[in-house]
């Protein structure tokens, strides 16, 4: 049977991933080049300046994030239409053989759109979220960034200042001036392209990257697409019985469950199968059904098989290519990571270009070129074709 595996929803989840992480690219490289200007004051008519700056910034990183996720609405229906199709390819090919053999009859109606339109609005509530937390978060990152290159900056003067006998910072050189805080700037960059912007704050207090929230969300939306699919397409021909797809290395919650059969509604039963086999089933909510780490829940592999009284033939084996298919994805995951440090690499080549840090812009090159080695590496070993438009940056 067509199913959705966690290495598919991964590369479904792809177009909208990239589109937050050049969106980042953006954000980044834009609050780096108000960061970088004004050089020649002193540190207390800098900060001043740049606090003046931040409405300015504000309106520009809002275009940014209009303009970078404009797409994003309809990449997301694209991923959810693909898993419903993959979902209830089989499904369809069952109905339409129990409809030829008068086991049942064509259904009325057609609840697909229903489900498709639930799970858009769910995904673009949480897109609409991350776009006002990035712009929050945005705001948050380049104050931070003022405050500590003041303060770094500060700090050095006074250093010196100790060492050398220099009264304040006033009595200081321009060069100690532009020195100190090209460091203290070069610093807080660091900090800001590696953390600043995120798009999400779960209830443990973790920042998630813009890139990595929605990522996980329409992931989930195109698992529930799946199974809500599924699910709505037995209720549009009354059959509400299936039987739980099993493979190797199920999780704890979920592995007494393999391969037996259920319901959708409250009451279990029984019925006979396509070779004249009597089974008996029970309500899903009698399983783990519902809870993040239970059957058909977070980032479970299983999905449901419809069954046909007297036309279905249940399956009868473990799928033996699972195995296979996370270690795939786990290769996947690793040359996702690889590229993210290849792209964190050129993010940060970019800020300090845009902050007018030259040699340091020109330094973060032998990062660049380490990281794409490790990639080459990784290539090289596994077999895997290079995607080299997701280390680009925008």
């Amino acid at each position: 049977m067509a199913k959705l595996d966690k290495r598919l929803s991964l590369i479904l989840s792809e177009p909208v991933e990239k589109a937050y992480l050049d969106c980042v690219d953006e954000l980044v490289v834009n609050i780096c080049k108000h960061l970088g200007t004004g050089k020649a004051f002193r540190t207390a008519r800098w900060e001043t300046l740049k606090l003046a700056e931040l409405g300015q910034l504000t309106e520009e990183n809002a275009a940014i994030i209009n303009r970078a996720t404009k797409k994003v609405p309809g990449l997301i229906r694209d991923a959810l239409e693909e898993s419903q199709k993959i979902a209830l390819d089989d499904v369809e090919k069952l109905i339409e053989t129990a409809i030829k053999s008068g086991a049942i009859e064509q259904a009325p109606t057609d609840s697909m759109q229903k489900v498709l339109s639930s799970l858009m609005e769910q995904a673009l509530d949480e897109a609409n979220l991350t776009n006002t937390t990035m712009l929050q978060s945005g705001q948050t990152a380049y104050l931070q960034a003022v405050q500590n290159t003041v303060s770094w900056q500060n700090k050095a003067i006074s250093d010196i200042s100790g060492i050398y006998g220099y009264i304040n910072e006033a009595a200081t050189s321009v060069q100690t001036h532009t020195a100190t805080f090209n460091q203290a700037l070069k610093r807080s960059i660091s900090q800001l392209s590696n953390n600043g912007i995120y798009g999400f704050v779960d209830k443990a207090g973790r920042h998630w990257s813009p890139e990595a929230y929605m990522s996980m969300c329409i992931r989930t939306a195109s698992h529930n697409a799946s199974i809500d699919s599924i699910r709505a397409k037995q209720q549009d021909y009354n059959s509400d019985i299936f039987q739980i797809s099993s493979h190797a290395g199920a999780r704890p919650l979920c592995y007494p469950y393999q391969g037996k059969f259920y319901c959708w509604g409250r009451e279990g039963g029984t019925f006979t199968d396509g070779r004249g086999v009597r089974h008996s089933y029970k309500p899903i909510f009698s399983t783990s059904y519902g809870e993040p780490a239970g059957i058909f829940g977070i980032n479970c592999g299983h999905y449901p098989l419809p069954q046909i009284p007297r036309v279905s033939i249940p399956s009868d084996g473990v799928e033996q290519n699972k195995e296979e298919n996370d270690r795939e994805y786990a290769l996947t995951q690793q040359q996702r990571a690889l590229e993210r440090r290849i792209r964190d690499a050129k993010r940060k080549e970019s800020a300090f270009r845009a902050a007018g840090l030259t040699e340091e812009a020109d330094a973060q090159k032998a990062v660049i070129r380490s990281r794409q080695a490790d990639m080459r590496a990784f290539i090289k070993k596994t077999g895997f074709k290079r995607q080299y438009d997701r280390e680009q940056i925008k």
